[in-house]
């Protein structure tokens, strides 16, 4: 399993850091290969993702732990996430995430490069998609 964390800091309060994470059907705005997002009920997902040219349909599953750590599971592929919301002070918020993934797992089902070359494609998206979810809570302010 490959593990990739990294970290932003957002000019709003956690709450509404909190609040957007839970905004399950707007996640098409900021990750991308993301077409579609609904939640079912407070623990279930689903997703519909195209990357290149493939299209997946995933069911998830949510956990929210102690108030400010959200945990998103894929079992095929192998995917497990956790963003942790870190208020900074009133008006600053870090959010981190730390994805587990299986590269080689997520190539079969993508396509896309081997090896170091997708663990290097996966961390770029991640730090894109971070940029966007800070753009997006910061431009509705």
């Amino acid at each position: 399993m490959s593990r990739l964390e990294e970290q932003i800091d957002i000019d709003v309060p956690a709450q509404e850091v909190w609040a957007q994470l839970h905004r399950i059907d707007e996640y098409p705005k900021f990750v991308e290969g993301v077409r579609s997002a609904a939640a079912h009920g407070s623990s279930r997902a689903h997703l519909d993702v195209r990357i290149g040219d493939e299209e997946q349909a995933f069911e998830t599953r949510l956990a929210d732990r102690g108030g400010q750590v959200m945990d998103w599971t894929v079992d095929k592929p192998e995917l497990k996430c956790a963003f942790a919301v870190n208020p900074l002070d009133e008006e600053h918020t870090q959010l981190q995430i730390r994805l587990e993934y299986d590269a080689e797992a997520v190539r079969s089902t993508f396509g896309g490069p081997k090896g170091f070359a997708q663990v290097h494609a996966i961390e770029e998206a991640v730090r894109s998609d971070l940029e966007k979810f800070k753009d997006l809570l910061e431009n509705r302010r």
